[in-house]
């Protein structure tokens, strides 16, 4: 008895400390990593013993990645620039992350109800907007030393055009929650309350001054549509209209122009990006046309974008075909590829559904101009969609009250 209350009161713990640590990495990503790490070691741990259950597939993509990784390793390391870093930066990114992640997010699949990890993940979806505004308002308000403990060399610009441009880390996790948080807006128990969040979190994206971060909110939305077509979704676009006014006017008054960042998000995305990304890309592609089969992870271009890490580019699928090559890229892709194949074979669709796959492509989209898949904070991005469909049946079979 003394026995099963001391197991009942760790796993109590557990859960409160993991929605701790999961506030810290969805919400201060890249900040703190020296609190974080020992918790998620913790969780990897726990997870490992709670194993009941790791599906074929999950299994089968881990182990061919963990052999395209070390083959290229061993392919590509005699060439890095920097050996040892590259030896270090590529085993932890490619080989213990992707496990990490796998083991915490089955253990978290298989430990709490799907309704309540979304309503956390909303939750922290809510709070990393809120931590947006509060560190524009720090930094106009000279309190520039308490965003330096969140994140390295704070910087914000304001230009005479009304555009504003905040250096923030909490973008990355929002490019996944924001198009997803859209995709549940049937289920969503209070419609007022859907729409305040909308409309925060399109605020968000404009003040953020990260095209990436706009460009998944219109994802988002053009989803919602594709999915949801019928006369309903008239009335929804009607209701999207008034809050866009309504929105221009709160950001007009306090001096952000909506219409320039819009122009400047229009010229970015038709016209192939900033000069920087352009000339990665330009480099990778003549790369790729020399190493057919892929040149070896820690290899670098002729073009160098990071001096620490001299193989890393922003176009990280052009970076991971340089690097392993066409074959090796869809072994990596093998996540996302049974996402897709899941979703699309299902005979019915519900909006958690829509959900993992909209945040899913999301990020994805997010990697043709941010490293994103190279961070292991954002790495979870990758795993919680692939995890949740493997397990998508044995969710709904077991707890089939879901959707009601």
């Amino acid at each position: 008895m003394i026995k099963l209350y001391k197991n009942k009161t760790f796993f109590n713990l557990l859960n409160v400390l993991i929605v701790i640590v999961a506030f810290m990495l969805f919400v201060f990503p890249n900040s703190f990593r020296n609190i974080k790490l020992p918790f998620l070691l913790l969780f990897f741990i726990v997870g490992l013993s709670q194993i009941h259950k790791i599906e074929r597939v999950v299994v089968f993509s881990l182990l061919l990645s963990l052999m395209i990784t070390i083959i290229y390793l061993v392919i590509g390391v005699n060439k890095s620039k920097d050996p040892m870093e590259a030896l270090s930066q590529v085993l932890i990114v490619y080989a213990f992350t992707p496990i990490m992640w796998t083991i915490i997010m089955n253990y978290c699949f298989e430990k709490f109800p799907l309704p309540k990890i979304i309503k956390y993940l909303n939750i922290y979806m809510v709070l990393g907007c809120i931590s947006v505004f509060v560190a524009i308002w720090l930094f106009m308000n000279g309190k520039r030393q308490i965003l330096e403990l969140i994140i390295e060399d704070p910087n914000m610009t304001f230009t005479k055009k009304g555009i504003v441009e905040m250096k923030l880390f909490v973008y990355g996790s929002l490019i996944f929650f924001i198009p997803a948080f859209i995709q549940i807006q049937k289920i969503f128990p209070r419609k007022i309350l859907f729409f305040v969040i909308l409309l925060l979190t399109i605020s968000t994206a404009i003040v953020s001054g990260r095209s990436a971060l706009l460009l998944s909110v219109f994802l988002g939305l053009f989803f919602y549509v594709m999915i949801n077509a019928s006369f309903e979704i008239v009335k929804y676009i009607f209701l999207g209209l008034l809050l866009a006014v309504l929105l221009f006017f709160i950001l007009n008054s306090y001096g952000v122009n909506v219409f320039n960042v819009l122009e400047g998000f229009y010229d970015k995305l038709f016209g192939g990006g900033d000069k920087v990304r352009a000339e990665q890309t330009e480099a990778l592609i003549k790369g790729i046309n020399r190493n057919i089969f892929g040149a070896g992870h820690g290899v670098g271009v002729d073009y160098i974008r990071s001096k620490k890490f001299p193989w890393r580019y922003e176009n990280v699928p052009f970076a991971i075909i340089f690097r392993v090559g066409l074959f090796g890229f869809l072994i990596y892709s093998i996540p996302f590829l049974y996402s897709v194949y899941k979703y699309v074979t299902l005979k019915s669709r519900n909006p958690y559904d829509h959900y993992m796959l909209v945040g899913f492509i999301s990020m994805l989209v997010a990697t043709f101009t941010n490293p994103y898949l190279e961070s292991f904070e954002f790495n979870i991005f990758y795993v919680i969609p692939f995890i949740y469909f493997v397990k998508r049946d044995k969710i709904f079979n077991e707890k089939n009250s879901l959707l009601h």
